[in-house]
């Protein structure tokens, strides 16, 4: 596949991943709220039944075609424990041209994930995670395919899948300068229980502005190697989507 490619994002989540963790004194819960919008680009591969579609998308190419999500995060902090429910979702639609014997391939996804995370701080700065996840993924696969006598073949499938992946990670956040934070999150899981792999890493900075309002830029990477079923019933989702974010917290 070449470059010339289409990719289209709506998504609408409350997602604790993206709330930096409040400074809580041990024992009094502290609550941060943080709305803000991502970016998304996707690459990878969807296949269902022997009609495959891959995607290749550079950050320039999501930018000339973006449309950005809206999102807000959820997290709750005592100092030692922490709790996040997240769940997201995700309207998204690609398409690419290619060469050889395929022409074109198109992708519509439609994405829900519903995420339950507890922390347990290890040092004042680093926390150990556990998550668990629930995606459902409803997709659309088109392939046009070039015949060997010339002309053109279409070929269509559609599926729906869902699963529950564990995933473990670890969060570090540390103070610099005057009212600057850093945090840095990264999570692994799916190990076969659902998906074969899953991993998500997220990077960002807070400027704190007054005690309750903050500033928040950052990055954030996801992948999924999701594999089931035979024949006609098969699907395979290996699809990293990642994009910058930026947004507002609230601490209460």
């Amino acid at each position: 596949m070449n470059r010339h490619t289409h990719l289209s994002v709506i998504a609408v989540s409350i997602l604790g991943c993206c709330a930096t963790p409040a400074l809580a004194a041990d024992g009094d819960w502290e609550h941060t709220v943080v709305i803000y919008g991502m970016g998304a680009a996707l690459d990878g591969e969807a296949q269902i039944g022997n009609v495959k579609v891959p995607i290749d998308l550079s950050m320039s190419d999501v930018f000339d075609a973006l449309e950005m999500g809206a999102m807000a995060a959820y997290r709750a902090d005592n100092g030692t424990w922490s709790i996040s429910a997240d769940a997201t979702f995700m309207g998204l639609g690609g398409t690419a041209e290619g060469d050889r014997e395929i022409l074109k391939g198109d992708l519509d996804m439609d994405q829900a994930t519903f995420m339950g995370t507890v922390g347990r701080r290890l040092t004042p700065n680093l926390e150990a995670l556990f998550t668990l996840a629930y995606v459902d993924l409803s997709t659309d696969l088109k392939v046009t395919a070039r015949l060997p006598g010339g002309g053109s073949e279409s070929r269509k499938a559609s599926e729906g899948a869902s699963w529950v992946d564990p995933l473990v990670g670890l969060q570090y956040n540390v103070p610099f300068a005057d009212a600057w934070r850093f945090n840095l999150r990264g999570d692994i899981g799916g190990f076969g229980v659902g998906s074969e792999f899953t991993y998500q890493v997220l990077a960002n900075f807070r400027w704190q502005a007054s005690d309750t309002l903050g500033v928040i830029f950052g990055y954030r990477l996801i992948g999924f190697d999701y594999e089931d079923g035979n024949g006609s019933d098969y699907e395979r989702y290996d699809l990293t989507e990642q994009g910058p974010l930026v947004g507002v917290s609230i601490g209460f």
